[in-house]
């Protein structure tokens, strides 16, 4: 991949990524009896993974001289430098090898009209982080006499050779517990309630790194910051207990369902991802103190007739820091970023039976979804606000063949579906517009 890292049409920096990745995974399952009133399951979950990544940042003429040259003669004008090319290269090379082992345990008990589950899984996880950060370039230092001229003070070489290995490893027991009640006057109905403790492993962000060498060439000249390589790369698990309680109704015959559910989720050290202030591109994965998210999700789907159906959803989500301070400000009760506040779809379908030999059936299917409000970034002062998109679709079904004519987002709606930073500038990644288009599948 070779992208224009600082989205500019001036020549700040390109970056250059070529990934190559090896994992494997196992999971060994062991099941009890199904029949009768205790069953249970335990099993053995591995994976290995490894990964290898050569990232080179060149910097181009804008970016040095805006971000490296300028910065130093303000610092010291009587000697200004000048930096012997107008491109030079950050070199990155990395190697993650990451790997984990869990094992696990469901034991479930059916009394009656009641099934009561409890499960714990033990979750071991390290993950490593080899690097090398080089630079081989140099610039003039210039001296500026009292009558103006300017004479060469002296040259300075930069030869940067970095390497080291970080690791972390971490392991959590994770338990759940739930209980369903079938409702005897209704088949296939139920009411349910669970506890259950979720849990996503640190590791390494690489992003930052031509960030830290930059920063380590600018400090050869008394102007860079001191990064701690670990601290701004490296991040901690997320933890979060779920409390939820729903139930699942099935109404004449199966021809109306409707699922219904509220939720609570209390998380610590949720895994954030920030964007540094100042000249760097890089994103920062970081952890916010504690969060929590509440809402609930509603879902209906009726077959009116034999031909004509409806489904409808609905969810709601608050979810906002509890307490969360970036050490420039206090963003307790801030809107977590990324998190639609109300996602909403629908759509109604029809089918009409032709029985030919050429076509069996046509079906038709008219959907709309909307999602917002979203905050872009944790102080939530860039947002999304609530957006909907019209969908339809004609499909003609023969015995070997299907056709499939679709519309996405034919209103043409203008939105955003990312919001980044890069040198100060914030940018949002635009949904896409109107789209009409056909697909065709054989079956042999």
């Amino acid at each position: 991949m070779t992208l224009d890292q600082d989205f500019l049409p001036t020549d700040y920096f390109t970056l250059t990524q070529a990934n190559r990745e090896y994992s494997f995974t196992e999971d060994l399952i062991a099941r009890g009896n199904k029949t009768g009133k205790y069953n249970w399951l335990a099993g053995l979950f591995a994976f290995y993974r490894h990964a290898r990544m050569n990232a080179p940042v060149t910097f181009l003429n804008t970016g040095i001289a805006e971000l490296i040259e300028e910065k130093r003669n303000q610092a010291n004008p009587n000697y200004p430098i000048a930096w012997d090319t107008r491109s030079f290269q950050l070199g990155s090379q990395f190697t993650m090898p990451n790997w984990g082992i869990a094992f696990y345990h469901q034991s479930q008990l059916n009394i009656g009209n009641w099934c009561l589950t409890a499960g714990i899984r033990g979750d071991y996880e390290h993950s490593g982080l080899r690097f090398r950060s080089f630079s081989n370039t140099g610039y003039n230092i210039n001296h500026v006499l009292s009558d103006g001229s300017i004479e060469l003070f002296r040259h300075d070489d930069v030869n940067i050779d970095d390497s080291g290995k970080l690791d972390k490893s971490f392991f959590q027991i994770l338990p759940k517990v739930s209980a369903t009640y079938n409702l005897p006057s209704l088949n296939k109905s139920s009411i349910y309630a669970s506890v259950s403790k979720g849990y996503k492993a640190g590791g390494y962000n690489t992003q930052m790194f031509s960030d830290v060498l930059q920063q380590r060439i600018m400090g050869m000249m008394g102007i860079g910051m001191n990064y701690d390589v670990d601290k701004i790369v490296g991040y901690k698990p997320e933890k979060a207990w779920t409390v939820e309680a729903g139930s699942h109704l099935e109404l004449k015959n199966g021809d109306l369902i409707a699922d219904f559910s509220l939720f609570y989720i209390n998380c610590t050290d949720q895994q954030l991802t920030t964007f540094p202030d100042g000249t760097t591109t890089g994103r920062v994965m970081t952890n916010a103190g504690k969060s929590r998210s509440l809402g609930c999700e509603l879902s209906v789907k009726a077959q009116i007739t034999k031909r004509f159906g409806m489904s409808a959803s609905y969810g709601f989500t608050d979810a906002r820091f509890v307490e969360y301070n970036n050490g420039k400000q206090d963003l307790a009760d801030k809107v977590l970023p990324y998190a639609p506040r109300n996602t909403i779809y629908g759509e109604a379908f029809y089918v009409i039976p032709v029985g030919t030999s050429l076509v069996r059936n046509i079906s038709l299917n008219v959907n709309a979804k909307a999602l917002g409000k979203i905050y872009w970034n944790e102080a939530n002062t860039h947002e999304q606000n609530l957006y909907a998109l019209l969908g339809a679709q004609v499909q003609i079904d023969g015995r070997h063949y299907s056709l499939n004519i679709w519309g996405k987002n034919l209103t043409d709606t203008g939105y955003g579906t990312f919001y980044f930073v890069s040198i100060n500038h914030g940018f949002v990644q635009q949904g896409r517009p109107r789209q009409i288009g056909a697909t065709l599948r054989y079956f042999f």
